[in-house]
């Protein structure tokens, strides 16, 4: 698929996002991140890796971070320090207090300074990141998603994915996080973009392997 429809599909997205009000989004995102919690993935999981969401157009995950870390989930975000595929890394933060202590960068996400980075644990030193919560612009019914296109995320998996095999363990489990109006009919995709297991709205859960994830609630 050409790069040309999924920048117009980003775009048309990005203006339908801008419509919802603030009210909206939190409800919506209370919603889409209750359906994350009643996965039997991640009920089992030991440590996951959730995005940092921007105030405004994105399901929200704040409240998402509190409950993993109340269900005693090791938490790894992400930080990105530069430009490339390859520049962002998953930390672990031990709190959501540490979490709130950062600043915010220019896209009002909390984000460690580059020597307080250097403190953390990197997700892929142990590759113990077994479940991975993905944000995007959009998903379709095959849990495809349409990422925000610098491909920080797909690179990122791929190297988990690697790292988690050389250490034979399983492929962790992807699980995309959304709005109700994020979900398309198509997905445009290309060859380095990495599927998901699942996708949890507010309204459903879009499952692509049954057996892997497993959802309490279809």
């Amino acid at each position: 698929m050409a790069v040309a429809d999924k920048g117009a599909m980003r775009s048309a997205m990005r203006r339908t996002l801008r419509a919802l009000s603030e009210e909206e989004v939190h409800a919506a995102s209370r919603r889409a991140c209750d359906r994350v919690l009643q996965l039997d993935a991640v009920r089992r999981s030991a440590a996951v890796s959730v995005y940092l969401s921007m105030p405004s157009g994105e399901c929200q995950t704040s409240a998402l971070i509190l409950q993993l870390f109340e269900a005693g989930k090791s938490i790894f975000v992400p930080r990105v320090e530069g430009r490339e595929r390859g520049d962002m890394r998953m930390l672990r933060v031990h709190s959501a207090a540490h979490l709130d202590s950062f600043p915010r960068s220019n896209w009002g996400i909390p984000e460690p300074s580059a020597a307080e980075a250097d403190k953390l644990e990197d997700g892929l030193a142990q590759a113990s990141i077994d479940t991975v919560i993905v944000p995007a612009v959009a998903f379709d019914s095959s849990c495809h998603r349409l990422g925000h296109g610098k491909g920080y995320y797909d690179t990122f998996l791929e190297k988990l994915c690697h790292a988690r095999k050389a250490r034979g363990l399983p492929p962790p489990v992807l699980i995309g996080l959304g709005l109700n109006e994020q979900l398309v009919e198509r997905v445009p995709v290309g060859e380095h973009d990495f599927p998901l297991d699942a996708v949890c709205l507010p309204d459903t859960v879009l499952i692509a392997q049954p057996g892997k994830v497993n959802p309490l609630t279809p």
